[in-house]
């Protein structure tokens, strides 16, 4: 879907309902605020859902996860921090193996185990014994989310919603990233301007991140060409996905 594609009254629909919960969301806390938050990203995965026949299968199982990461971040108490990880990392490598499959760049793909290795090693050299799953685990999610990032921008001229959502994505998690961070990992001193942005009262964390999955929902119903040798393999080439094929391009 292109930004100038042409709006239909389902996604119409949806985008008026996405900003009603975006401004409940921004304005409101307690219980409406939590469940404004986890509704919300639910509706973005129903609508994809709504067009199965034409979507992107890999956007609507990424889509899937990111529900499941919420479910545990957003609605579990006490939080599952370690599983809501764990689903958001299964979202970002389906959103890889899209763009790799798309892209079928070998540099691009050994840059990116590269940059997860790093960040394994960084993680233990930095933190010692600190070093825990949750830390392992957000890392090599964050540095497949900055090469998806990347890759994605590669083809911006030919799929801007995409890029721009994981950017967005990235804005967002680095916010939570850095919320967590602070003491746990982190020595971010208080009343510091770093320690004011991140902690200031403002849910400036989902003021980025529902939009990035509004945008990736819209990027997902759009029909892919099923052609081979296509730049953007459709749907048919989810359910042919062979074990490693990610890694034989």
């Amino acid at each position: 879907m292109t930004l100038r594609k042409k709006l239909t009254l389902p996604t119409m629909l949806f985008l008026l309902i996405e900003l009603v919960l975006y401004g409940l969301i921004l304005t409101t806390s307690g219980q409406l605020l939590v469940y404004s938050s986890f509704i919300s990203i639910a509706i973005c995965f129903a609508h994809v859902l709504f067009h199965y026949k034409n979507c992107d299968k890999f956007i609507l199982t990424g889509l899937f996860f990111t529900v499941c990461a919420d479910f545990c971040l957003v609605i579990c108490s006490p939080i599952q921090q370690l599983w809501g990880m764990c689903f958001f990392l299964i979202t970002q490598t389906l959103y890889a193996v899209k763009l790799h499959r798309e892209q079928k760049s070998k540099p691009l793909l050994y840059a990116r185990i590269s940059l997860i290795l790093l960040a394994v090693a960084v993680t233990v050299l930095v933190l010692g014994e600190k070093t825990d799953a949750l830390a392992l685990v957000s890392l090599c999610y964050y540095a497949n989310l900055i090469m998806n990032i990347i890759v994605a921008f590669t083809k911006f001229r030919q799929a801007k919603l995409f890029p721009i959502a994981l950017a967005l994505f990235l804005l967002c998690d680095t916010v939570i990233g850095l919320q967590v961070a602070c003491g746990a990992y982190l020595p971010i001193a208080e009343g510091s301007l770093l320690h004011n942005i991140i902690f200031m009262d403002f849910n400036l964390s989902w003021f980025f991140y529902l939009p990035s999955q509004v945008l990736i929902s819209l990027s997902g119903k759009a029909k892919r060409p099923a052609t081979p040798g296509s730049d953007e393999p459709g749907a048919s080439y989810f359910s042919s996905l062979q074990p490693m094929a990610f890694f034989q391009i």
